[in-house]
This record gives structure tokens, sequence and C-alpha cells, in this order.
């Protein structure tokens, strides 16, 4: 019996559930659900052909394109790079935010989180493809400070203060410690899953899940410390994951633009990576539910209680574009105006309008559209156009912020005596560039690596957290009340 609800309901009306359909809520059978999802796992639908096959050729492409540009530019010139930063940021906004996704509903106690949790996990495992991503990135990035031929010490805008160098260092250590905690988050939110699953798989899973959770034995005593290293990791990582998106925009994108000083871009970059993990794991959600054969475990009630959220993000976003938008409106500096000019009205003007009406105009009436985010359709659907945009809004930013001003005095360097001068540079707006062939090729390379390797993920881990299943349906039933059916929630603590 897969679940509950659809086997006791599963031929009773849509009037009979009050508001809901059948499948809004789905409780599994606790007492089957190991064996029930290790089943599916191995069963591999053609989705899952498709996505590992689709995301190899997709990595492939994006090492073409990554050599293609390494042998023709070099490393040298950091504006050839621009559109791989932007590859790269797109790719670390997806992933870096979505394990934050499952620790923060876990912490608010959403019930309907449940099947969502591993998911979002999983997206750990794409942090470390990240630290390979961002060693380029690092190796193009300008110095802070040049020698002139004079002997005079040039210098770019930057929030660093200590040595003039390129602060490499400080940036991998970021990633690589963001990286570690994502991954410890994985681990121990997967440690009873992989004990429960070890005697229902073999081969090289059998020794995986042996080796990671070999210890565990779910006492008492070990769930108290595995409630507490989750919380105590999901609070760590929410500082780190603010902190390192902060040193990203802030050293790759405000500090390669001469003269853009925005105090709004740094939690404007956050909301954004909040909205689209979000969007990633309500994407990745509808097809395991829809194609993957998760469908009797994975209810509506997930896509409508996430699509509120994912709605006030879509509103966040758009106030924070605001916000950007009428500061430097008012401020009316020279240099102000010319960095609208150049990211919003004249060489990005057209970016910038699709990426609005693919962040706000088009998901926003989706999402307020109660019956789209009840049948469980409108938040997937939504996600789609917010994942398109905010890759315009990467290229519009990232891409724009690298090809603005060539490693030179007069460009991104300047004497420290003119460090309140005009960057003449802006006037009138630089063009804005466009990819080559080997830039398309990394961004889709950014796109298929991310595919692969979650579908890896998938591969070797249980693919929904079994635990919190099992719980939730000790807390949770349908019952009748007159003529409906709705959901009875028991509160643990």
């Amino acid at each position: 019996m897969a679940s509950e609800t659809q086997a006791h309901h599963g031929d009773q009306s849509h009037s009979e559930h009050g508001h809901f359909g059948p499948e809004m809520w789905v409780i599994p059978e606790a007492s089957v659900l190991v064996a029930e999802v290790n089943e599916k796992q191995r069963m591999t639908p053609g989705i899952w052909r498709v996505i590992f096959i689709a995301g190899g050729v997709l990595t492939v492409l994006g090492i073409v394109g990554f050599v293609l540009k390494a042998l023709s530019d070099g490393f040298s010139d950091h504006q050839a790079w621009g559109f791989y930063i932007a590859a790269f940021a797109f790719v670390f906004t997806l992933t870096a935010s979505a394990p934050l996704a499952a620790c923060a509903f876990r912490f608010t106690k959403s019930h309907w989180r449940r099947p969502l949790s591993r998911i979002a996990e999983i997206f750990s495992l794409v942090s470390l493809v990240n630290i390979l991503l961002f060693i380029p990135a690092l190796i193009v990035l300008p110095d802070i400070g040049v020698m002139h031929e004079s002997g005079e010490q040039l210098v770019r805008r930057s929030i660093w203060f200590q040595e003039l160098t390129n602060p490499s260092g400080w940036l991998m250590a970021g990633m690589i410690g963001l990286s570690l905690c994502s991954v410890a988050i994985l681990w121990v939110a997967a440690m009873p899953d992989m004990a429960q699953s070890r005697h229902h798989v073999s081969g090289f899973r059998a020794t995986l899940y042996g080796k990671l959770a070999g210890c565990w034995y779910g006492t008492k005593r070990q769930w108290q410390v595995q409630k507490g290293g989750l919380a105590i990791l999901g609070a760590l990582y929410f500082m780190m994951v603010v902190f390192v998106q902060f040193l990203i925009v802030s050293d790759f994108a405000m500090a390669m633009i001469p003269g853009w000083k925005d105090s709004i871009l740094p939690p404007f970059y956050t909301v954004i990576s909040f909205q689209g993990g979000l969007a990633t794991i309500l994407l990745v959600a509808y097809v395991m539910r829809r194609w993957g054969g998760y469908r009797e475990l994975i209810g509506q009630a997930p896509f409508w209680a996430a699509s509120k959220v994912l709605l006030g993000l879509t509103l966040l976003h758009t106030y924070h574009l605001f916000a950007f938008f009428i500061t430097y409106w008012y401020g009316r500096l020279e240099v102000e105006q010319a960095i609208l000019n150049y990211l919003m009205f004249d060489s990005y003007l057209g970016i910038f309008w699709a990426q609005l009406f693919f962040t706000f105009f088009i998901p926003f009436p989706i999402l307020v559209s109660n019956h789209a985010r009840r049948e469980g359709w409108g938040a997937p659907l939504a996600a789609v156009f917010i994942i398109i945009g905010l890759m315009l809004w990467h290229i519009r930013i990232f891409a724009a912020a690298f090809a603005a001003a060539p490693a030179v005095e007069g460009g991104l360097y300047y004497l420290p005596s003119d460090a309140f001068s005009f960057p003449a540079l802006l006037l009138p707006p630089p063009e804005a560039t466009f990819p080559g062939i080997a830039d398309i090729f990394m961004i889709l390379g950014g796109v298929g690596i991310v595919m692969l390797v979650f579908r890896i993920g998938m591969m070797m881990l249980p693919p929904l957290s079994l635990w919190e299943m099992k719980e939730g349906s000790m807390y949770q039933r349908v019952d009748t009340l007159i003529r409906g059916r709705y959901l009875v929630l028991g509160k643990p603590e």
C-alpha cells in the first residue's frame, strides 16, 4: 500500500475532499516505504536516462567550450571570460541556496517539506563541482593593484584592504568552507536512510552505505545528536552562504565596473539565490512526481505550500530591483546615470526587459492563481520561467561587468589620487557583448553539469528523506468532518 490517501480516497470525487483533490496529501505507509523507494530507485524510468545523457552531453560541450576559449584568448584578458563567470555564478546561485531550504523548512517544522528535503540536500554534491568551476574564475580575476611603469601603484576598487593582490585565497577558503558544510548537512540528514537501506541494496551502494552509516543504530541519543547537528549546521550554513554570495557578487560584478558602489546588490543577489534555489527544487520535484515514478509518494501539497514562499521571493526580487533602480535614479550622479544606462536602459535594454518578464510578469500571475498552485503544476511552471530569467540576470550583471573595462590605467585601474574622479570610460556606455560559440557551450555546460551531478547523487543516495516521511506519516492523517475530508496534523513538540 503506497499511500493511505490514494488507497482509501483515490476513487472519491473532487468535491468530497473540500477544496482539494485526492492527490493533495499523500501519506506513505511507513512499514513498506524503505523497500518501495529502493525499488523505484532501481526501476530507472526513461526520464532519468534522458537527464543523465543530456547532462553528460552538455557537460562535454562545456568542457569543449572552455578549452576553445582558453586556447583562443588565454587567461590574461578578463574581458574574454565574462560569460564563463556568468555561467559559474548562475550554477552557484541555483545550487548554493538549495540545501538551505531543507534546513529552513525543517526548522519551521513544515510537514509539507518532507518530500522536498532530500532533493534540496542532494544539491550539496554540486557544491563540490562549484569549487572546480571557481578556479578559472579566480585565475582571470584581475589583481587589486598593479605597478605602473613610473613606479607608482595603480589600484582598482574592491572590498579588500590588505595587500594589493588577487584575493583568491580568501575567496577559495569561503567556497571550500561552504561546500564542506553543505556536504556535512547531506551526510547527517541521509545517515538514517542509508542505514535503513543498506539491506535493500547491493554492490557499490551497499559498501557506500556501510561506510557512511555503519555506526547508525537509531538510538534515542543518536536521534538527539542528529537533530542538534542539523540545527547547528543549518545555522552555520545560512551565515556562510550569505557571506560567500556577498564575496562573489562584490568581487566578480560590482568591483569590475568602475564607479559602481551599491549596498543593495549583495542582498539582492542573496534574494535571487533563495528564489532560484527554491524554483530548482520545485522543478526537480515535479519531474520526479510526473515522470520519475514517485507520484504515489509526492502529493500536491509541497507545491501548493512552497508556491506561496516562491511568490514572496518573487515579489522580494522585484522590490530589490526597484530599490536598486530608484536609488540611482534619484541620486542622479553622473556615474550612477552611466551605470543605469549600461545595465538597464541602453546597452543591455533588451536583456533587462526579457529578464523582468521571465522573473516577474510571467510567473507572478501563475503564482497568485490559487487553482494553478493547488493543482501542483503552477509552481513548477513558474519555476521554469524564473530560472530562465535568472540566467539572463547573470548575463546582464556578470558578463556585462567583465566586459565593461580593460585592466589598464583609465579602465579598471587608477592612481589613488584619482579615487574620487568620474570614470569617463562609462561615457558613452560600452556596447553590449554577445556570446560566441565557446561561450554558449560553457553556459550549456553549466546547466549540464548540474543535471549530471544531481542525477549521480540520486543514483547513489536515497532520493527521498525516508526518516522524515515515516515521521510525517505518524503525525498526519486524512479524516472526515461532515462531508469533507481534511488533513489532521499532530504536533510532536
